[in-house]
């Protein structure tokens, strides 16, 4: 007799051959976090600032679902790292990774020891706080008067963008000697700037080395999320911090697991078919 259709007994072999090809498309959602884990693992760098971790991130330096918003680095001609604070952009000196703390200076005040023609900067940013070390350094332009015998070591010359000598002061803020405070009413410009008062720093400003001095930057604290990111990467779970890169939430990314993945190859489908 014969039969237009297979045996009933094939019917279920069938049905397996289908339920694999079904389940490969389903694999590839797992694939995607393998390679969120395998981008974000590890560190970056960028010239000399090494170990660049979560919550940072940049286009040139790791995927954006590895770090969060507001912390996007980039990394100069592979030679320097900056970051936007505000509309302000800071010069990344150093990450701390083990305390959520960085050292940066202003871009803008790099190798100038004349920042009369320059806006004041502060950071005003629920994302970076000034560390407690951090203090205010008053920038006293073009004053009259004689003030070399009130202030000896507190003045210091420097050359303005047209070429033109300006005579100057400063003076740290709640740190040096409060006379100093009374000289904005006789100079044309009084800007503050954010200063480290280091020993190293206090030498320089002692020498006039105002470039110097703030080319070493100061210290501010980022906020991530540390007790999520903590729980993410303990001993037990093993996992990467990173972020949704569309929501901009919190992620784990975790290691890949071994053996979870369909790979169906042709030899195993022909198998089952005949």
């Amino acid at each position: 007799m014969c039969h237009l259709f297979p045996p009933p007994i094939l019917n279920p072999i069938l049905t397996f051959v289908v339920c694999i090809l079904i389940a490969v498309p389903a694999s590839q959602g797992d694939g995607d976090v393998d390679e969120q884990y395998k981008s974000c693992n590890g560190s970056q760098s960028c010239g000399n600032l090494q170990y660049i971790r979560y919550p940072f991130w940049g286009n040139n330096i790791r995927p954006q679902y590895c770090g969060r918003q507001g912390f996007e680095l980039q990394c100069r001609d592979n030679d320097y790292a900056t970051i936007l604070i505000g509309h302000q952009s800071f010069r990344v000196l150093e990450i701390n990774n083990t305390h959520p703390i960085m050292r940066i200076v202003i871009a803008d005040y790099l190798g100038r020891d004349c920042l009369e023609s320059l806006r004041e900067s502060s950071i005003s940013d629920p994302l970076f706080n000034y560390t407690e070390k951090v203090r205010n350094l008053s920038l006293f332009y073009d004053c009259s008067g004689d003030f070399s015998s009130q202030l000896g070591k507190n003045s210091y010359s420097c050359t303005s963008e047209g070429g033109v000598g300006i005579r100057s002061f400063y003076t740290i803020d709640n740190y040096d000697d409060s006379r100093l405070h009374n000289l904005s009413n006789s100079c044309s410009r009084v800007i503050k700037v954010p200063i480290q008062p280091t020993r190293p720093n206090i030498l320089y400003l002692t020498e006039g080395k105002l470039i110097e001095a703030l080319n070493q930057g100061f210290e501010v604290r980022y906020v991530a999320d540390d007790m999520r990111c903590s729980t993410c990467t303990s001993s037990q779970s093993g996992g990467i911090c990173g972020s949704n890169q569309s929501s901009d939430e919190f992620s784990c990314f975790y290691p890949p697991r071994h053996g979870m993945h369909l790979r169906p190859s042709i030899s195993v489908l022909s198998l089952q078919i005949f």
